[in-house]
């Protein structure tokens, strides 16, 4: 192998060994975190608390998540829309739904999101390649969403987070500003047309301005209702803006995707127990973080899989037919 591929290569698996660490160290740590904030309670108490969880909650939380989803699967929508892909909608809304669905519970989530897509796709002349363009607009997508949230919530809400994990800092605002700017330059770049970026030996070339504020206001939509599902659950929700917990449950997905995790479990309810813990009951954080697992992350996946178990059966059908 040439020295220059060689040293390429140990830089490639140097890269994927600290992060799998990096994740593992995170993992551990929330383990722990965890551990210590449930001191003396007993599950006894969570599960009591569980039983006791109004209907309306957990009718709201199934709300916004159903709503979450719906804007998750309508950037599979757009991205057909922006790549010039003609697929009927109906079948985009699936694939898009049950790719989502199965990316935010599994490992590798890229990966298997666009496995579930092919497979939705397959049959409709829809190519790997562009399969995967329409995989890495997501990514895009949700990454656009990521910043708006992120930075209106540390920006107007800048000092819930300091405050409650009582941080040296007393501001989130630049974090916030830094996170707009960025936008705003992903804005700009849209609205300029250009030029094209190379990135990770990969072309991106910005959307039209108003293809690129409809991924941002869908994806940002897809934050606030997942954020939302949660809230729902939270006894005394009332007390604090939304916005302040928003920049709180942005936290702990920030930290679930820097460990790698899948759905950032562990590392998600460590950030939020020890964030709220001052301002609601541990045992009822505990309930409604198990709540928020089963209505945001399990119920959707059981859906999914019912759906794909269907098209999979239906294409069998087919092809022996």
């Amino acid at each position: 192998m040439p020295e220059p591929q060689r040293a390429g290569q140990i830089r490639r698996v140097a890269k994927r060994v600290l992060g799998s660490l990096l994740g593992l160290l995170l993992l551990l740590g929330a383990l722990w975190v965890l551990r210590r904030e449930f001191g003396e309670h007993s599950i006894h108490e969570v599960l009591a608390i569980l039983r006791r969880l109004p209907l309306s909650w957990i009718a709201l939380s199934l709300f916004a998540t159903i709503l979450g989803y719906a804007a998750l699967a309508s950037q599979d929508l757009l991205a057909l829309s922006a790549l010039d892909i003609r697929l009927p909608k109906w079948k985009a809304a699936l694939a898009g739904f049950a790719g989502f669905a199965f990316a935010n519970n599994l490992p590798f989530a890229v990966v298997v999101g666009g496995a579930v897509r092919a497979r939705f796709y397959r049959g409709s002349r829809l190519s790997a390649s562009r399969t995967t363009q329409l995989v890495l607009f997501n990514t895009a997508t949700y990454a656009l969403g990521l910043l708006a949230a992120t930075g209106l919530t540390f920006t107007f809400e800048p000092r819930s987070v300091p405050g409650l994990l009582h941080l040296p800092i007393h501001s989130t605002r630049p974090l916030g500003e830094f996170a707009l700017v960025v936008l705003g330059l992903l804005l700009f770049w849209s609205v300029r047309g250009g030029p094209p970026v190379h990135f990770f030996k990969r072309t991106f070339r910005p959307t039209p301005i108003g293809m690129t504020l409809a991924r941002t206001g869908v994806s940002l939509l897809d934050w606030m209702l997942s954020g939302a599902a949660l809230f729902v659950l939270l006894p005394g929700a009332d007390a604090y803006h939304f916005i302040g917990f928003l920049g709180v449950f942005m936290l702990g997905q920030v930290a679930g995707l820097i460990a790698q995790v899948p759905g950032g479990i562990g590392v998600f309810e460590a950030v939020v127990v020890a964030t709220l813990r001052r301002s609601v009951p541990v045992p009822a954080i505990f309930a409604a973080l198990i709540a928020y697992r089963v209505i945001y992350s399990l119920f959707p996946l059981m859906v999914a899989t019912v759906i794909f178990g269907i098209h999979e059966v239906r294409r069998t059908h087919q092809r022996h037919h």
